[in-house]
């Protein structure tokens, strides 16, 4: 974790002071087919719930095309329950690094080195952009079972597609609604051994502690330029 903290403390802190900088709020929904409570052949989703995730980028526009670079730190944190077994709580605290890449399709070449407001073109041709984001995530995932409580660290990593589209308001201030979906590859969720049963019921078990996550967002970001 310390890595990734490190990293992103110095994408964020040795910028320009003409940098942009955005601010953005996510819905995000999550699917992991094998973190499975089976409970009397009923499988119930051992899921993180859906949440809305805080993110903070800085903008690192290229020179040649119009692809820019927003690499983002984002914070996350769920809660979920389990219906069939009393008193079982699950709590995650997710933070990511993610190297957010715009590519603005309708318009690479550009017309100058600015924000949206300023370029020539109209709305979808100027704003509307493909996102890839590779990304790296700490897990911190906690279950509270039988009247026992376990953490575990987990370290996931993720790719994303997405499309987003630039309302530029002026050279200060950029408005970005955007969705899309992050895969991330196979994780553990080593705390869920407190769910599996030790000569308990034959039909009640834990699917599997790892699993891959596909994960549906949607948000708003609010770019703010210094200068």
């Amino acid at each position: 974790m310390k890595y990734l903290l490190t990293l992103s403390l110095v994408l964020f802190l040795s910028g320009a002071a003409s940098a942009q900088f955005g601010l953005n709020a996510t819905y995000r929904s999550n699917a992991a087919p094998d973190w499975q409570f089976v409970h009397f052949f009923e499988e119930e989703a051992l899921l993180p719930a859906s949440a809305i995730a805080i993110g903070l980028d800085y903008w690192i526009p290229l020179k040649a095309v119009r692809i820019d670079l927003l690499p983002e730190l984002n914070f996350s944190r769920m809660s979920n329950s389990l219906d069939s077994r009393a008193n079982t709580q699950f709590d995650n605290t997710w933070l990511s690094l993610f190297l957010n890449t715009n590519i603005y399709f309708l318009n690479l070449e550009g017309d100058c080195d600015c924000p949206t407001f300023s370029k020539s073109g109209g709305l979808l041709e100027k704003g509307l952009f493909l996102q890839l984001s590779p990304g790296a995530t700490w897990m911190r995932n906690q279950v509270e079972a039988e009247g026992q409580s376990l953490d575990s660290d987990e370290m996931a990593f993720s790719i994303a597609a997405g499309l987003g589209l630039d309302f530029g308001l002026s050279d200060l201030l950029t408005i970005t609604p955007f969705a899309g979906l992050r895969y991330y590859l196979p994780a553990r969720w080593d705390s869920l051994e407190l769910l599996q049963e030790n000569g308990g019921i034959k039909e009640t078990y834990l699917k599997s502690e790892e699993s891959s996550i596909r994960q549906i967002y949607a948000g708003l970001r609010v770019g703010v330029r210094l200068q």
